[in-house]
């Protein structure tokens, strides 16, 4: 099975923004998983153990996302609102070690779209 990290938004302005951000994060997640691919999802369960306000234990967070990152076999990209600075280091990251980066509406059900990669 493949892994596969999923790049998606999770800062936020508002609780209603974040609310927001973290159903999408779970919805490609599902989508992933659905796909039959393990899904690495970091932004989704470190944030339940760091503060992501305070920017040691954010930078703590991003740096062992980027490690999982980097055992992946390609990187799913949800950008329906837009790409944070979060997603623009591990898309960065992905392209310099040769992962392929994959937008969410291109994995469907066991596969992902032939070009999309």
């Amino acid at each position: 099975m493949k892994k596969v990290y999923i790049c998606s938004p999770y800062r936020a302005h508002s609780s209603a923004e974040l609310d927001r951000n973290i159903e999408y994060a779970q919805e490609i997640t599902r989508q992933v998983l659905k796909a039959g691919y393990a899904p690495i999802t970091p932004h989704l369960y470190m944030t339940q153990c760091l503060n992501e306000n305070d920017l040691e234990e954010r930078s703590i967070g991003m740096a062992a996302g980027l490690q999982l990152l980097a055992g992946c076999d390609f990187v799913v990209i949800g950008d329906r609102y837009g790409i944070s600075e979060g997603m623009d280091t591990e898309m960065r990251l992905a392209e310099e070690l040769g992962i392929e980066l994959v937008k969410a509406d291109e994995v469907h059900g066991g596969e992902v779209n032939e070009g999309s990669r």
